[in-house]
Formats: structure tokens, sequence, C-alpha cells
């Protein structure tokens, strides 16, 4: 069947709950295989806000259910905690740099590194402590300042290591570790497969290249996933994309909304080919460091950044707009900036 690229964007944008808002936050995080974050939880609620009915998304019971974690592509994600066992499946790569293992680094020896996992262990059995009370616990146990880039490293290090070899974990509300109980991590095949289906399902369709961007993996890896999935195939400008009940159809579009930096819209697909970005302003949005801009999207398409310099709303608007459009955003961002 071949579509045309404004149909496939509709077909996004309800898959990914934007335009078939849940009722239910932790599903539609569940679905999108968890929202990608930094230490900064604020522009991360966005990811919710604009897939979430407002009174569901006001309920804020659901937040104390969700963790922070490493996961797809290596990097921090937050996701439900029960599918902790799901994302930290058997067989999966974890630190690939020594300081965020177990072995000798730069910093410090493994067998100091052990003294330090177990006092960290040995403390969390007491209660969830925060990353200043860990950091005080260490130091006063002989830590130099040096070392806690190490231990303490604001990429991973020690505490990575402890989360992605399911010994603790982090709270998304208060950023507390904590001990995680004992667990059955998912078989590794079955585990990639059922992220992979969640992929092609909500975030679908999309091309092989969006999957292998997405998953970081190579293309006969994501080829196996494909082959065992049930996938349904479209065409949009000769090329073939793929997902999952992909026959529906929406005629709805988001007249404005403020999406996160690393949102889903933004991290799913190959960047020099997202349908939502033209391919001149993909430099504005995805930083040469990795970093992926706060965006705004209006109708199926994104016309600008936004951020907040020393408290007060910025925006980089690349893409014409009327005037009364302007002072939409300009509210959005206000009434953010005030919440």
């Amino acid at each position: 069947m071949e579509i045309s690229k404004n149909e496939i964007r509709k077909m996004i944008l309800y898959n990914q709950k934007i335009t078939n808002l849940s009722s239910d936050p932790l599903e539609v995080c569940s679905r999108l295989n968890g929202f990608q974050t930094r230490a900064d939880n604020t522009m991360l609620e966005q990811s919710f806000v604009v897939r979430t009915e407002l009174q569901a998304f006001r309920n804020t019971d659901w937040r104390d259910e969700l963790v922070r974690c490493w996961s797809i592509r290596g990097q921090l994600h937050v996701f439900p905690h029960k599918e902790i066992p799901l994302y930290l499946h058997k067989g999966r790569s974890i630190g690939l740099r020594d300081v965020d293992d177990s072995r000798t680094d730069i910093y410090l020896k493994e067998e100091e590194k052990r003294f330090y996992a177990d006092l960290i262990l040995e403390k969390l059995t007491e209660k969830p402590r925060t990353l200043d009370e860990l950091k005080e616990i260490t130091s006063e146990a002989g830590l130099p300042k040096e070392a806690e880039r190490s231990v303490f490293n604001p990429w991973g290090g020690l505490i990575r290591y402890l989360i992605e070899t399911g010994q603790v974990y982090q709270q998304y509300t208060d950023g507390a570790y904590v001990l995680l109980d004992e667990h059955e991590p998912w078989d590794q095949e079955e585990a990639e497969l059922e992220i992979a289906r969640r992929y092609f399902e909500n975030y679908g369709p999309s091309t092989i290249d969006d999957a292998r961007a997405y998953f970081k993996q190579r293309k006969r890896v994501v080829q196996e996933w494909m082959d065992k999935l049930d996938l349904e195939e479209v065409i949009v400008d000769g090329v073939s994309r793929y997902g999952i009940n992909i026959d529906h159809k929406t005629d709805t579009l988001p007249d404005l909304l403020l999406l996160s930096g690393f949102d889903p819209l933004l991290v799913g697909y190959e960047k020099e080919k997202n349908p939502f970005i033209e391919s001149e302003h993909v430099r504005e949005i995805f930083g040469y460091s990795g970093l992926i801009r706060p965006s705004i999207l209006v109708g199926d398409r994104i016309v600008g950044t936004w951020r907040f310099v020393e408290g007060n709303p910025k925006m980089n608007i690349f893409a014409e707009l009327t005037k009364s459009e302007l002072e939409r955003i300009e509210n959005f961002l206000h009434n953010l900036e005030r919440q």
C-alpha cells in the first residue's frame, strides 16, 4: 500500500498517543519503551503532558511507580518499576567504559571499587539514600574527591554498574537510590523481541534505518527481529516503512504542542530523515554533543525549539508562523514557567 508523507505523519502521531491521548501515564511510557532523560525531570514531564489526558497527568501517584535506568541505546531512561526485569534482561550489554563497570579505571582499582560498592549496598539496606548522602558516606570512608568521578560519574560510574546489574534502582520522583528486591530478568531473545515489537507498533510505520538508529544496532540484528514480528508494510515516496496495526487514519493534528528534549518523536527515527523535521533544520534540534533540544510542534511539523535561560523562556523559530501562532507559543512557555 502506498501512502503520502502527510498520512504517515498522522499515523505516527496517532500511534505515539499525541493525537490519541492515553488515560494512563504509565501505560504510554511503557508502550514507548520509556522516555529518555537526563538529570532534570522538568522537561521530561512534557513527554507525558502531550500524550496523557489532563486529569490523569495531574494525578501524581503514577510518578511513584517510575524508575530511572540505562536501557535503549545505553541511554538513561524513565520507565515503570515493574519493567525492570524486561530492560535488565539477560545477556544485555552494560557499562562499555571501565568507569561504568567494576573494572579498574584511571581513578580506582578493582578491589577499591568492590569496597565502595559493598559499602553503598550496605547503607541502602537501611533506607533509600540520595546522591549527596552516598557521596558523604563514601567520603567519610576515604573516597578521594577526584575518585568521585569513578563512583558517581555524571554519565554513569560505579552507581550505574549497580543499577545495570540489577542491585539498585533510582526513584524518578526524588532521585533517591533504593536497594532492588530479587527479581527474574527476562531471557534475552524474548526481551529484545518485546522491545522491538513495542517500537514498530508505537513508533511505526518506520524504516529499517529508523530502527537501526533507535536501537543503535546492526542491520542484521534488526532484520532478524523484523522477520519474527508480524509487520505490515506501507510505501512512502518509494521507501518501505513497517509497523503493526497501521490501517487506521486520523484527521486530527496538534494545534500547538511543546515537545520535551529527547522526546520519542525526536529519538525514534533517523535524524536526517525524521518525517517531522525539514532537513535544513536538523542541526537546530540535534546538537553535536548529543543534545536533542526541546521542540515546538504545530500540525505535523516541528517549527522551532524552546528552552529556559536563567529562568526565562526562550524560543528559536525557524518556520514561517503567523503573529497569532507566535503569541500562543509564548503563552505556552510562560505558563510552563509558572508551573
